[in-house]
Protein backbone atom coordinates (compact mmCIF):
# COMPACT_ATOMS: atom_id res chain seq x y z
CA UNK A 1 0.00 0.00 0.00
CA UNK A 2 1.38 3.45 -1.31
CA UNK A 3 2.31 5.53 1.75
CA UNK A 4 0.19 9.26 2.49
CA UNK A 5 2.43 11.71 2.67
CA UNK A 6 1.69 14.31 5.05
CA UNK A 7 1.05 17.22 3.36
CA UNK A 8 -0.16 19.48 6.36
CA UNK A 9 3.52 19.12 8.18
CA UNK A 10 5.26 20.03 4.75
CA UNK A 11 2.58 23.12 4.46
CA UNK A 12 3.41 24.52 8.44
CA UNK A 13 7.11 23.79 8.39
CA UNK A 14 7.16 25.74 4.78
CA UNK A 15 4.98 28.81 6.23
CA UNK A 16 7.28 28.71 8.98
CA UNK A 17 10.44 28.78 7.61
CA UNK A 18 9.16 31.80 5.09
CA UNK A 19 7.90 34.07 8.18
CA UNK A 20 11.86 33.26 9.52
CA UNK A 21 13.36 34.84 6.03
CA UNK A 22 10.30 37.34 6.18
CA UNK A 23 11.43 38.83 9.62
CA UNK A 24 15.30 38.70 9.16
CA UNK A 25 15.76 39.34 5.39
CA UNK A 26 19.49 37.77 5.31
CA UNK A 27 21.03 35.45 3.51
CA UNK A 28 21.98 33.80 6.49
CA UNK A 29 18.59 32.52 6.63
CA UNK A 30 19.63 30.29 3.54
CA UNK A 31 21.39 28.16 5.75
CA UNK A 32 18.30 26.93 7.59
CA UNK A 33 16.85 25.91 4.74
CA UNK A 34 18.60 22.41 4.02
CA UNK A 35 17.50 21.98 7.55
CA UNK A 36 14.17 22.89 6.99
CA UNK A 37 13.99 20.32 4.30
CA UNK A 38 15.52 17.55 6.99
CA UNK A 39 13.06 18.43 9.50
CA UNK A 40 10.44 17.65 6.74
CA UNK A 41 11.23 14.79 5.03
CA UNK A 42 11.85 13.64 8.64
CA UNK A 43 8.48 14.35 9.98
CA UNK A 44 6.61 13.01 7.02
CA UNK A 45 8.53 9.67 6.73
CA UNK A 46 8.35 9.22 11.12
CA UNK A 47 5.24 11.02 12.36
CA UNK A 48 2.34 8.34 11.52
CA UNK A 49 4.82 5.56 12.78
CA UNK A 50 5.61 7.71 16.15
CA UNK A 51 1.50 7.94 16.89
CA UNK A 52 1.21 4.28 15.67
CA UNK A 53 4.16 3.71 18.22
CA UNK A 54 6.12 1.80 15.34
CA UNK A 55 9.45 4.06 15.48
CA UNK A 56 12.09 1.66 14.15
CA UNK A 57 15.87 2.49 15.31
CA UNK A 58 16.30 3.61 11.64
CA UNK A 59 13.52 6.33 12.33
CA UNK A 60 15.39 7.19 15.50
CA UNK A 61 18.47 7.67 13.90
CA UNK A 62 16.81 10.15 10.98
CA UNK A 63 15.60 12.21 14.05
CA UNK A 64 19.40 11.99 15.93
CA UNK A 65 20.38 13.23 12.44
CA UNK A 66 17.81 16.24 12.50
CA UNK A 67 19.90 17.45 15.72
CA UNK A 68 23.63 17.52 14.01
CA UNK A 69 22.88 20.80 12.46
CA UNK A 70 22.30 22.41 15.89
CA UNK A 71 25.02 21.40 17.44
CA UNK A 72 26.83 24.67 15.29
CA UNK A 73 24.18 26.73 15.19
CA UNK A 74 23.06 26.56 18.81
CA UNK A 75 20.53 28.74 20.44
CA UNK A 76 18.94 27.75 23.93
CA UNK A 77 15.80 28.84 21.71
CA UNK A 78 15.95 25.24 20.34
CA UNK A 79 15.34 24.02 23.23
CA UNK A 80 11.76 24.63 23.04
CA UNK A 81 10.68 22.90 19.85
CA UNK A 82 12.87 19.83 21.03
CA UNK A 83 11.46 19.98 24.19
CA UNK A 84 7.70 19.77 22.37
CA UNK A 85 9.06 16.99 19.74
CA UNK A 86 9.95 15.00 22.78
CA UNK A 87 7.20 15.48 25.01
CA UNK A 88 4.92 14.36 21.82
CA UNK A 89 6.96 10.96 21.40
CA UNK A 90 6.94 10.06 24.98
CA UNK A 91 3.01 10.73 25.38
CA UNK A 92 2.67 8.54 22.05
CA UNK A 93 4.26 5.47 23.62
CA UNK A 94 2.24 6.61 26.96
CA UNK A 95 -0.66 5.85 24.69
CA UNK A 96 -2.40 9.13 25.30
CA UNK A 97 -4.87 10.59 22.85
CA UNK A 98 -5.08 13.87 20.99
CA UNK A 99 -2.10 15.78 22.99
CA UNK A 100 0.98 14.30 20.64
CA UNK A 101 -1.10 15.00 17.49
CA UNK A 102 -1.57 18.66 18.64
CA UNK A 103 2.27 18.51 19.93
CA UNK A 104 3.73 17.71 16.80
CA UNK A 105 1.68 20.73 15.06
CA UNK A 106 3.07 23.38 17.52
CA UNK A 107 6.26 21.34 17.54
CA UNK A 108 6.56 22.69 13.88
CA UNK A 109 5.50 26.59 14.17
CA UNK A 110 7.53 26.59 17.94
CA UNK A 111 11.09 26.21 14.90
CA UNK A 112 10.32 30.10 14.46
CA UNK A 113 11.96 31.91 16.78
CA UNK A 114 14.99 29.48 17.69
CA UNK A 115 15.39 29.92 13.52
CA UNK A 116 15.54 33.46 13.75
CA UNK A 117 17.54 33.24 16.77
CA UNK A 118 20.18 31.89 14.68
CA UNK A 119 20.54 34.65 12.23
CA UNK A 120 20.17 37.66 14.31
CA UNK A 121 18.82 38.95 17.59
CA UNK A 122 15.18 38.86 19.02
CA UNK A 123 12.83 41.71 18.62
CA UNK A 124 9.74 42.42 20.82
CA UNK A 125 7.91 41.91 17.10
CA UNK A 126 9.40 38.53 16.70
CA UNK A 127 8.16 37.71 19.99
CA UNK A 128 4.67 38.57 19.02
CA UNK A 129 4.68 37.23 15.54
CA UNK A 130 5.92 33.57 17.59
CA UNK A 131 3.18 33.79 19.97
CA UNK A 132 0.59 34.33 17.60
CA UNK A 133 1.84 31.52 15.35
CA UNK A 134 2.13 28.58 17.52
CA UNK A 135 -0.93 29.71 19.71
CA UNK A 136 -3.30 29.58 16.50
CA UNK A 137 -1.56 26.51 15.35
CA UNK A 138 -1.61 24.91 18.88
CA UNK A 139 -5.74 25.79 19.17
CA UNK A 140 -6.14 25.10 15.32
CA UNK A 141 -4.67 21.64 16.04
CA UNK A 142 -7.26 21.16 19.03
CA UNK A 143 -9.93 22.63 17.01
CA UNK A 144 -9.21 19.93 14.34
CA UNK A 145 -9.49 16.95 16.98
CA UNK A 146 -12.29 18.01 18.33
CA UNK A 147 -13.89 18.08 14.94
CA UNK A 148 -12.99 14.37 14.15
CA UNK A 149 -16.14 12.45 15.15
CA UNK A 150 -14.31 9.66 16.46
CA UNK A 151 -12.54 11.90 19.20
CA UNK A 152 -13.71 12.60 23.01
CA UNK A 153 -12.96 16.21 23.15
CA UNK A 154 -14.74 18.74 24.15
CA UNK A 155 -15.68 22.53 22.32
CA UNK A 156 -14.42 23.40 25.95
CA UNK A 157 -11.04 22.89 24.99
CA UNK A 158 -11.22 25.02 22.35
CA UNK A 159 -13.00 28.19 23.51
CA UNK A 160 -10.68 28.07 26.61
CA UNK A 161 -7.40 27.27 24.29
CA UNK A 162 -8.22 30.65 22.50
CA UNK A 163 -8.86 32.74 24.99
CA UNK A 164 -5.78 31.87 26.84
CA UNK A 165 -4.53 33.37 23.15
CA UNK A 166 -6.39 36.02 22.99
CA UNK A 167 -5.67 37.07 26.74
CA UNK A 168 -1.49 36.89 25.77
CA UNK A 169 -1.45 38.06 22.31
CA UNK A 170 -3.43 41.24 22.99
CA UNK A 171 -0.67 42.02 25.29
CA UNK A 172 1.21 43.30 22.29
CA UNK A 173 -1.47 45.29 20.46
CA UNK A 174 -0.58 48.76 22.04
CA UNK A 175 2.73 48.32 20.65
CA UNK A 176 2.12 46.44 17.38
CA UNK A 177 -1.42 47.31 16.44
CA UNK A 178 -1.95 45.53 13.10
CA UNK A 179 -1.56 42.61 15.43
CA UNK A 180 -5.41 42.22 16.56
CA UNK A 181 -6.19 41.90 13.10
CA UNK A 182 -4.63 38.44 13.34
CA UNK A 183 -6.88 37.37 15.95
CA UNK A 184 -10.35 38.46 14.26
CA UNK A 185 -11.28 35.31 11.91
CA UNK A 186 -9.94 32.46 14.65
CA UNK A 187 -11.91 34.10 17.28
CA UNK A 188 -15.34 33.95 15.01
CA UNK A 189 -14.03 30.09 14.42
CA UNK A 190 -12.47 29.01 17.66
CA UNK A 191 -15.16 30.79 19.77
CA UNK A 192 -18.35 29.13 17.79
CA UNK A 193 -16.87 26.15 16.83
CA UNK A 194 -19.85 24.40 16.23
CA UNK A 195 -20.94 20.56 16.17
CA UNK A 196 -18.28 17.60 15.39
CA UNK A 197 -18.35 16.24 11.72
CA UNK A 198 -20.85 13.66 11.11
CA UNK A 199 -18.56 11.34 9.00
CA UNK A 200 -15.28 10.61 8.73
CA UNK A 201 -15.78 11.44 5.06
CA UNK A 202 -15.70 15.27 5.55
CA UNK A 203 -12.19 15.43 7.17
CA UNK A 204 -10.81 16.07 3.63
CA UNK A 205 -12.53 19.19 3.14
CA UNK A 206 -11.95 20.18 7.21
CA UNK A 207 -8.40 20.15 6.14
CA UNK A 208 -9.01 22.44 2.52
CA UNK A 209 -10.72 24.66 5.07
CA UNK A 210 -8.22 24.73 7.24
CA UNK A 211 -4.98 25.54 5.08
CA UNK A 212 -6.79 28.59 3.56
CA UNK A 213 -7.29 30.18 7.14
CA UNK A 214 -4.15 28.97 7.86
CA UNK A 215 -3.20 30.55 4.99
CA UNK A 216 -4.56 33.95 5.44
CA UNK A 217 -3.33 34.97 9.11
CA UNK A 218 0.12 33.51 7.40
CA UNK A 219 -0.34 36.27 5.25
CA UNK A 220 -1.37 38.94 7.77
CA UNK A 221 1.77 37.94 9.72
CA UNK A 222 3.95 38.65 6.70
CA UNK A 223 2.67 41.72 6.08
CA UNK A 224 3.10 43.25 9.29
CA UNK A 225 6.03 41.48 9.76
CA UNK A 226 7.28 44.17 6.42
CA UNK A 227 5.24 47.26 7.40
CA UNK A 228 7.77 47.13 10.43
CA UNK A 229 10.62 45.77 8.60
CA UNK A 230 11.06 49.22 7.65
CA UNK A 231 9.31 51.67 10.71
CA UNK A 232 11.54 52.17 13.75
CA UNK A 233 10.30 49.64 16.17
Amino acid sequence: MQRTRNHGAYFMIILTYLLTVTASLKTLVLVILPIMILHALTVDLTYSKMLARKLSKLDLVLMGVNAIPYVFLFRPLLLIPASIFLLSIILSYSKVNVVPQVLGTLGLSSLLLPWISIVRGISLLDVSVYLIWCSYTLVEALYVEYKLPFRKLRARAVKIGWLTSIAINALFVPFFPPVALTLIEPSVRFLRPGNKLSSATEIKELGKKGSKRTGLLFTLLLIILLIYQFKPL
